[in-house]
């Protein structure tokens, strides 16, 4: 494992995890809200974001953690190891809230430019609608790769102990 993206819904855990596991595997960890979002919750252009994540997927070893559906694929095929966060809905919700509340008026440590965290219908009704099935299918294409589905906290414990710190 040394080429690795982690996925899933807004709130399922993907950058404590990706954090966790790059400190464990020491690798380097580029978080993709970081590289996509500048100041006043502007995106860079998708030209841009991908041009981004060809630099980091050059070199030996990373970790890229973020959802950007339309980019999955791209980044699937530089993977050797895919990890799907596939929680429960109401469970990445009750994780949005909390992060809300945590870091209420401030930027989060895996969020670009100076956005303080906030909680939008938006960003509720992603999660509602996650295209699970969509990211399913692409990961149907890969049988290639090293493909690992955590579909709760204790998933995530018996495959990596102490990567899990339970949001």
């Amino acid at each position: 494992m040394n080429k690795i993206i982690i996925i899933g819904s807004p709130g399922s855990g993907k950058s404590t995890y990706a954090n966790k596991l790059g400190q464990k595997l020491n690798l380097p960890v580029f978080h993709l809200d970081k590289i996509f979002w500048k100041n006043n919750w502007s995106p860079i252009s998708q030209d841009e974001f991908v041009l981004r994540q060809e630099e980091i997927m050059k070199g030996e070893r990373w970790i890229l953690d973020g959802n950007f559906t339309k980019t999955i694929d791209f980044r699937a095929k530089k993977a050797d190891t895919i990890i799907f966060f596939d929680y429960p809905k109401w469970l990445s919700l009750w994780r949005i809230l909390k992060r809300y509340f945590i870091h209420f008026r401030n930027v989060r440590p895996d969020m670009g430019g100076n956005n303080k965290e906030r909680l939008y219908g938006e960003h509720i009704r992603f999660i509602l609608n996650y295209p699970r099935e969509n990211v399913m299918n692409i990961l149907a294409k890969y049988n290639d790769k090293n493909i690992i589905i955590f579909r709760n906290d204790k998933d995530v414990c018996k495959t990596y102990p102490g990567a899990s710190d339970k949001q």
